[in-house]
């Protein structure tokens, strides 16, 4: 056999050899290796507070890694899951490139507190492992995103950079299963430093183009086409905190945020962990130019100038406690040069077109020459203070809208899970009714403090009342409270007994949606129970004696017009909720 061919022969067969080799040496190690990467992920997530599952792993020819079903948690406070997860390493003509690896995800979704979800789409990226630092970087797209993790005596350092991020359509994120935020394209840049006592240090820039936000209001039950996204505009923000979970305190000394010309700035604490947490929050916006953030909401303005305001706040008190929540605000507006003409024509007799439901036309007359109109000096007393108990104690004392209430919704919400209570003022209600869609938006709801503010300056609080009186719906078709006291009770509003006006006042905040509660012709003691409240506040500030509270307690409600059928209620309140 000649040389040449011989020596072939030889090389083939060594490759075959070394081939088999290596092949069952991979059948040999496979099990190992893939019982190894389970331990060394439990493990991992262990040392960092958290448990880890996995579904399965298989190792494949050319050692790449493939991970399915991974799920790393915290119960009730963190929850991560990937279906599919493949390691890669990165090969080049010349072998293995050092400690790199690609790394493909499928849908990564990543679940917090209070029903927060983060959704990420299928991606790729590189790893490279440089002891004592892990650099992961995205792949495929024109712009930078990529994250350093890096461990050393006295702890660990994570750093993130973004640089024109285009984040839209790759990162979701999610309150009650609807989206809340477009987030735009990002530049900035993260440092979260954590030491071996667990102190973790954050500071954070960050500027992103485009950002839109769904109106947090909407949420909490509601259908996710009600939560739409605002107008997309650019935001800067700035985070210095300092969080020690160990003693459960949060310590936040710098906090920015800019939109549109306007900046808020503040500081924030809180202490006592999650059993007690204990809040103490400052801001302050120096000058909100309401023509120049409305704009950027993509609504259109009737003028340029719709006034200024410059606001500061202080929140403080026990989160789970929401009686305890205090508010020290000040509030300093600045009216617009002009009076609106929308505005001033509300000064006088105007006439009010609503769309009801089920699609019809109503017109609302608001004049003296209406058969419906009720003048505020014919409404009695005690009906105005209890619509201001029910709706809007401060009515009287505030510019348009106030903040007192908002932390302890918000803090009732947070502790019931939904979304049962909220802090409008008469005022905003009235701009919501007189000039606002349904729709739940944050560009929607910005105009509606606008107009709340405009709306007290041009009018004076008696013409507000007096016209949220006359154009309020109290039923199906039913607005105004002339209509209203003769449909439920065929009664002037001015023979109105104290029950009967607190049936009335407890009927605002759900005029169709609590019609179920008397279609039996008597209050359920869902519907029985918010008059009772509404009763106690009103003996509790002297507007009813002893003897007129037990009378009003004991009078039948002779109902004349009720619905057809009964729905399931909602359990009794009791004195500390709000209802609205």
């Amino acid at each position: 056999m000649p040389a040449p061919r011989l020596r072939t022969r030889s090389i083939l067969v060594a490759t075959l050899g070394v081939a088999l080799l290596a092949s069952g040496g991979f059948l040999l190690l496979r099990p190992a290796v893939e019982k190894r990467v389970k331990a060394r992920l439990d493990r991992d997530a262990k040392k960092v507070g958290l448990s880890a599952t996995l579904g399965e792993v298989h190792l494949r020819p050319w050692l790449s890694l493939e991970l399915r079903d991974v799920i790393i948690e915290k119960p009730g406070r963190l929850r991560l899951t990937v279906s599919d997860v493949v390691v890669r390493p990165r090969w080049s003509p010349r072998g293995l490139i050092g400690r790199a690896a690609n790394l493909d995800l499928s849908q990564v979704s990543i679940g917090l507190a209070a029903d927060v979800k983060i959704e990420m789409q299928p991606s790729a990226w590189v790893l490279e492992a440089r002891p004592p630092e892990l650099r992961v970087r995205r792949l495929g797209s024109k712009d930078e995103l990529e994250l350093t993790v890096s461990n050393h005596p006295g702890g660990r350092t994570m750093r993130v950079g973004a640089s024109n991020a285009h984040l839209s359509g790759f990162l979701r994120v999610l309150v009650g299963g609807c989206g809340v935020a477009d987030l735009g394209t990002v530049d900035g840049e993260g440092r979260l430093d954590q030491d071996v006592a667990g102190t973790i240090k954050l500071a954070l820039r960050a500027r992103t183009e485009r950002l839109a936000l769904a109106s947090l209001a909407a949420l909490g039950g509601m259908p996710c086409q009600a939560a739409s996204l605002s107008a997309p505009t650019d935001v800067e923000a700035e985070v210095l905190a300092v969080i020690e979970p160990q003693i459960g305190s949060l310590r936040a000394d710098r906090l920015r945020l800019a939109a549109n010309g306007a900046e808020a700035t503040g500081r924030l604490a809180v202490d006592g962990g999650l059993a007690d947490p204990r809040l103490d929050l400052q801001f302050e916006v120096a000058r909100l130019d309401f023509a120049r953030l409305l704009a950027s909401t993509g609504i259109e303005l009737a003028a340029a100038d719709l006034g200024s305001a410059a606001l500061a706040v202080r929140v403080t008190g026990r989160l789970l406690d929401p009686a305890s929540l205090t508010v020290t605000q000040r509030l300093d507006f600045a009216p617009p040069s002009r009076p609106l003409p929308a505005l001033t024509r509300l000064q006088g007799p105007f006439a009010h077109r609503v769309e009801t439901t089920d699609g019809r036309s109503i017109e609302i007359l608001v004049s003296p020459d209406s058969p419906d109109f009720v003048p505020l000096s014919d409404v009695p007393p005690l009906f105005v203070k209890a619509l201001l108990l029910g709706e809007d104690a401060n009515f009287f004392g505030h510019r348009g809208i106030d903040l007192s209430e908002l932390p302890s919704a918000m803090a009732t919400n947070f502790a019931r899970g939904t979304f049962a209570r909220g802090a409008s003022t008469i005022s905003q209600q009235l701009a919501k009714n007189l000039f606002l869609s349904r729709k739940k938006t944050l560009g929607r709801k910005l105009e509606e403090l606008s107009l709340a503010l405009l709306l007290d300056s041009t009018l004076g609080k008696e013409r507000v009342l007096e016209i949220y009186l006359n154009v309020i719906e109290w039923g199906p078709g039913l607005y105004g409270l002339r209509p209203a006291a003769r449909h439920y009770f065929g009664k002037e509003p001015s023979a109105l007994s104290p029950r009967e006006m607190t049936f009335l006042v407890s009927l605002i905040p759900g005029p169709i949606k609590y019609q179920q509660s008397f279609a039996t012709g008597s209050p359920t003691p869902f519907f029985e129970g918010l008059m009772t409240v509404l009763l106690a506040k009103l003996r509790s500030v002297g507007a009813l004696s002893d003897v007129e509270y037990e009378a009003a307690l004991a009078e039948p409600l002779a109902l004349q017009n009720a619905p057809a059928q009964p729905e399931p209620e909602a359990p009794a309140p009791t004195a500390s909720d709000g209802y609205h």
